[in-house]
C-alpha cells in the first residue's frame, strides 16, 4: 500500500503535509502490528496523535516515508516516532554516496540519467562539480564532498534529479544536424552566458583559451569544456 500516488515521489512539499498522510501512515501501523501499536499510544488522544504525526512529517517527502514504512515491515514492534523519522531519513555513507555521484554525473555526461537513491546526492555532486568528481579520487575531494553532503542533507528537502541536459556528439557516433549544432550553441548561451556564435577576432583562439583555463585550475563549466575540446578535435581533422 503507497501512501501516495507513485508518480509524487520525489515532489518536494511547498506547505504541512495533510493529517491524511499521517492518519494514513498510523492505519498502517494498526495492520502491521495491531494491538501493539495500540498500547504503545494508548495515552494519547486518537485525534492527538494524528496531529503529532503530521507535525513532525511535514518535512518529509513521499519517498521518504514510504522508504520507512517499508523498514517497518522487517520489524516485530511498532517504532517510537523518533525511530520512525530516522527509517525514513537514514544517514548517509559519505564515501558510498560518492562512488554513487561520480557514477551517475559519468552516466550524466552520456546524456542518461543516472542511478540516484537519493536527490541530495545529486545536489551534492552539483555543488562540488561534476568535473571535480570525475578527475579527483576520493582523498583528494573527501573534505569538500562530506562538506557538501552534509550541508546539502541538513536542508531536509530536496528537488528532484532533473534529466540531464544536454551532450555533445559522442565519439565515433552521427555527426550532429547544422539546426542541432545551432540548437546546442544556444542552449550553451544560455546556459553559461558563453555565446559561440559570436565572431571573436580570431575564431580558433577561443578553445585553447578555455583549455587553458583549465589547466591553470580555474573551475570552467563542464560544457564549455566539452565544447572547446569538440572545436579543438574539428580543427585537427580539418588540419
Amino acid at each position: 500500500m503507497q501512501l501516495v500516488n507513485p508518480t509524487d515521489a520525489q515532489r518536494v512539499p511547498q506547505a504541512p503535509i495533510p493529517t491524511a498522510w499521517a492518519a494514513r501512515l498510523i492505519e498502517r501501523f494498526k495492520a502491521l502490528y495491531g494491538h501493539k501499536f495500540a498500547q504503545q499510544w494508548s495515552s494519547t488522544d486518537p485525534k492527538r496523535l494524528v496531529e503529532i504525526w503530521a507535525e513532525e512529517i511535514a518535512d518529509y517527502t513521499a519517498e521518504e516515508l514510504q522508504r520507512g514504512l517499508s523498514a517497518c515491515r522487517g520489524r516485530p514492534w511498532p517504532p517510537t516516532l523518533p525511530e520512525f523519522l530516522s527509517l525514513a531519513r537514514p544517514g548517509l555513507n559519505p564515501e558510498a554516496a560518492y562512488h554513487e555521484a561520480v557514477a551517475g554525473m559519468s552516466a550524466r555526461s552520456r546524456n542518461e540519467m543516472g542511478n540516484w537513491t537519493h536527490p541530495g546526492i545529486y545536489w551534492a555532486a552539483v555543488r562540488v562539480t561534476s568535473h571535480d568528481l570525475l578527475n579527483q579520487g576520493w582523498q583528494a575531494i573527501k573534505p569538500r564532498w562530506e562538506a557538501a553532503l552534509r550541508d546539502i542533507m541538513a536542508q531536509g528537502r530536496w528537488e528532484p534529479v532533473p534529466a540531464p541536459a544536454l551532450a555533445l556528439t559522442a565519439p565515433g557516433k552521427s555527426t550532429p544536424s547544422r539546426e542541432e549544432a545551432h540548437s546546442f550553441l544556444r542552449e550553451l548561451k544560455n546556459r553559461v552566458g558563453v555565446d559561440l556564435t559570436a565572431r571573436p577576432r580570431d575564431h580558433r583562439a577561443w578553445p585553447h583559451k578555455v583549455m587553458a583555463r583549465v589547466a591553470r585550475g580555474e573551475n570552467v563549466s563542464p560544457f564549455v569544456v566539452a565544447a572547446a575540446q569538440a572545436a579543438i578535435d574539428k580543427a585537427r581533422e580539418v588540419a
